[in-house]
């Protein structure tokens, strides 16, 4: 993977380039117009799942919860759809908006390293090329300030970066401690 790191008005960002990827994840159809409401949820069934019991509990992995460990999963919130010709980032806006009932799938996951694939989990295609990566800065608690304010205004000051059709959106996400306005999150598009 090669990188190459900006800071531009205040949000810093790096090109990556990405091959031959996977990711493996719980998956959720979720409505765009409860989107706000059921991805948050949706995380606390992957710490209710995963995190609690294993790490919280020290109880010994079954094979869902070590496919997650083995995997990372928990690292990426992949968002994809099955519309066709369209951009899932401009497709989110428009729908998130309107309140649509439109569904997308939302995937908790990481980078697949092989193994089996338990029930319950599933693999995603990631597109083969450049990706932008856009750090966000306060922690969790600014990352939807930091989302919008990634799409809605530093996203259409840089025509530069250009999402190509049919390519999904993924939340990227390291670190523990979700509290600290350190914890190091923020967004990846693929780009032209």
């Amino acid at each position: 993977m090669s990188t190459i790191i900006y800071v531009i008005r205040k949000m810093k960002h790096e090109i990556i380039t990405l091959a031959d990827m996977q990711i493996i994840g719980m998956a959720k159809e979720i409505a765009f117009c409860k989107g706000q409401e059921e991805c948050p949820k949706f995380w606390g069934e992957y710490v209710e799942r995963i995190i609690k019991p294993v790490f919280m509990e020290h109880k010994t992995p079954d094979a869902f919860q070590q496919a997650a460990i083995d995997n990372g999963v928990g690292e990426f919130g992949l968002c994809t759809c099955d519309i066709p010709n369209h951009n899932c980032m401009t497709c989110a806006e428009v729908n998130f908006c309107a309140c649509s009932s439109k569904t997308f799938t939302y995937v908790i996951g990481g980078i697949y390293k092989g193994g089996s694939v338990p029930e319950g989990m599933r693999l995603f295609p990631i597109r083969n090329g450049k990706w932008l990566k856009v750090h966000f800065e306060g922690g969790m608690k600014a990352f939807q300030q930091q989302y919008q304010k990634f799409y809605k205004e530093w996203l259409p000051q840089h025509p530069e970066f250009r999402c190509p059709l049919n390519a999904m959106t993924m939340e990227w996400y390291n670190g523990t401690d979700i509290e600290s306005p350190d914890y190091q999150c923020g967004v990846m598009i693929p780009i032209e």
